[in-house]
């Protein structure tokens, strides 16, 4: 999906249903489903304030008591960063940020799906999403887009290595899709897929140094 084809004057409130992304000149609104479980999600806006938990996510009246995010940094000690909804807001303050280019694990305690609305800016200009060299990365589009991340237009993530692997996990299904990288190319012509905007991937990048994700959008595309 191109975010070109999502970007534009709304006509009515009625065509607003019919996507899980709406947007009016820069301003955008995503709807994201989260399944019971796990789900792997993204924020590929710019929230005001900021993109924490307490601004995306805001529990104050329990709203998501029991959900359960993590947070992945491959450089740090911990690599994961828990908080947990409560009646009155986050455990552990919900400082943790859903940035974009960056993928999180939730957690849906229910039985029933849930839709989550992120409301933000859509990012411009270029940006860069870095893997971390022989390590395992939560990663996402920079831009609110989906499909194949290597012919997208908008995320044309073409400088994959021999031994680099993907995961992308479904939550509606509980279960990943691999995909692993040669020296021409992903294994089967098939490159990684990110189905849903507001998705996310799990990386790993085999080469010895920094490989970066890189994207570009204006307003105008």
């Amino acid at each position: 999906m191109l975010l070109s084809a999502l970007i534009g004057t709304i006509g009515a409130v009625s065509a607003m249903a019919q996507t899980n992304v709406y947007s009016l000149n820069a301003v955008g609104y995503i709807n994201i489903t989260a399944y019971p479980g796990f789900n792997m999600i993204s924020c590929p806006l710019i929230a005001s304030p900021d993109n924490t938990l307490t601004t995306l996510l805001p529990s104050t009246n329990g709203q998501y008591k029991k959900w359960q995010v993590w947070t992945f940094n491959p450089t740090a000690n911990p690599q994961y960063v828990e908080d947990i909804g409560t009646a009155a807001g986050w455990l552990n303050g919900g400082t943790e940020t859903i940035s974009p280019g960056a993928a999180v694990w939730l957690y849906n305690p229910s039985n029933v799906n849930y839709t989550v609305t992120f409301v933000g800016t859509v990012p411009t200009g270029p940006s860069s999403v870095t893997l971390y060299p022989t390590s395992f990365n939560m990663v996402s589009s920079y831009e609110p887009a989906s499909g194949d991340i290597v012919t997208n237009s908008l995320t044309t993530f073409t400088n994959s290595a021999k031994k680099d692997q993907a995961w992308v996990y479904s939550g509606a299904t509980a279960s990943y899709t691999e995909y692993i990288a040669t020296a021409s190319g992903w294994v089967g012509g098939v490159d990684p897929v990110i189905p849903t905007v507001g998705g996310g991937v799990f990386y790993y990048n085999a080469q010895a140094t920094n490989n970066y994700w890189l994207e570009n959008y204006s307003v105008s595309q």
